[in-house]
């Protein structure tokens, strides 16, 4: 799965490895009345090349009822075609692309179809941990198949992006799925899991899904084919990249660091690439050298305060030149003056210094940015 922001999200879940606080939750699933009412608005995206060939297949979900529908970028990514199976057999050919996120993994498509049934868009911004959830996907092809959970935690990635980790099956095929709360209402779509541990899958929250819809007003369809990846994530089609990933989730960091000296010989101008080599020297103790891929990485994309500045002080720390990791920490908050999370590093580095006075002003900056 494709979408940058989120698979860089999933390294740094398993590698902070952060609890998060559960609060207590009493509303319940009406499974059955849920399934009855959103499975006709859910629907199996099978996608071909160019030649007819099939290569992938999805799930959406309609979010109008002339068509409009919400999946994972990484389901289309390299599809010449697509058509929509129904519940009850019909088949709606893919027009195009209204609009597309791929940092966040989602794109808004164009069904030939009208009158169709469509799911209601809610809120995520309020859910806890420990609401319940359904999920309605069609996992290896199996459409309409139902599962539930809950919300188990509520995470950040690069950018203050919120992401919500749910204990919901999200299998092969279920990509696009959409996550409701017992109302039926959408509240993510689900993108993505990391291998080597139970219950990680994820879903991205639905207002992205809603600013698309936005984005799309007015908007005529675009050809698949003239949808395509960023170059920064195209990383993520290369062999090496999924065996180095496969190596993280076995914590096997020699492999992962063989596997990221090639992507960095071989994307020598891509920041993910660095970033991973940092990691992989920074998991097996070589601190000097990680400091010198997260420098590179910092280079490449200045403005990355979550996987740049954070990175590289932390590696700084670990070598034991906190100075450095402190200078490192303000560099962050020069460049991004109105980064919460710049002031937050900085305010921790400072801490764990001794320096408490500094930590509270940076973390009172911090505060002030994000109540």
């Amino acid at each position: 799965m494709k979408a940058m922001g989120l698979l860089l999200a999933g390294i740094a879940l398993l590698a902070a490895n952060q609890p998060a606080t559960v609060c207590a939750e009493t509303e319940t699933v009406d499974l059955k009345a849920l399934a009855k009412k959103a499975r006709p608005a859910v629907m199996l995206l099978v996608v071909s090349d160019a030649n007819g060939k099939e290569i992938a297949t999805g799930t959406g979900f309609l979010v109008s009822s002339d068509g409009k529908l919400i999946t994972n970028f990484h389901v289309i990514e390299k599809a010449a075609s697509a058509v929509a199976k129904a519940e009850n057999g019909g088949l709606f050919p893919v027009e195009g692309v209204l609009a597309s996120d791929p940092k966040n993994d989602l794109v808004l498509l164009k069904l030939k179809a009208k009158d169709l049934p469509f799911l209601t868009l809610g809120k995520s911004e309020n859910l806890e941990v420990g609401t319940r959830i359904a999920v309605i996907g069609s996992p290896l092809g199996l459409e309409g198949t139902l599962s539930e959970g809950i919300v188990s935690a509520r995470r950040k990635a690069s950018d203050m992006t919120g992401v919500l980790q749910v204990t919901a099956a999200i299998s092969r095929g279920s990509s696009g799925s959409p996550v409701m709360n017992a109302k039926g209402e959408v509240v993510g779509v689900a993108s993505w899991l990391l291998r080597g541990g139970q219950a990680l899958n994820f879903a991205v929250p639905v207002e992205y899904a809603s600013g698309l819809l936005a984005k799309a007003i007015g908007a005529t369809p675009q050809p698949l084919q003239a949808t395509a990846a960023a170059d920064e994530d195209k990383i993520c089609t290369d062999p090496d990249w999924q065996a180095g990933m496969d190596a993280f989730s076995r914590n096997d960091f020699v492999e992962m660091l063989k596997r990221t000296k090639i992507l960095v010989a071989r994307y020598p101008d891509n920041r993910v690439a660095w970033h991973l080599l940092g990691m992989a020297f920074g998991y097996l103790n070589f601190h000097d050298d990680a400091i010198a891929a997260y420098r590179q990485a910092v280079k490449l994309k200045p403005d990355d305060v979550l996987f740049g500045w954070d990175k590289l002080g932390s590696a700084y720390e670990k070598a034991g030149r906190m100075d450095d990791a402190i200078a490192v920490f303000q560099q962050a908050v020069r460049l991004n003056p109105d980064s919460a999370l710049a002031w937050s590093f900085l305010g921790g580095a400072y801490k764990r210094a001794g320096r408490m006075n500094d930590a509270t002003d940076a973390f009172q900056r911090a505060k002030k940015l994000a109540p």
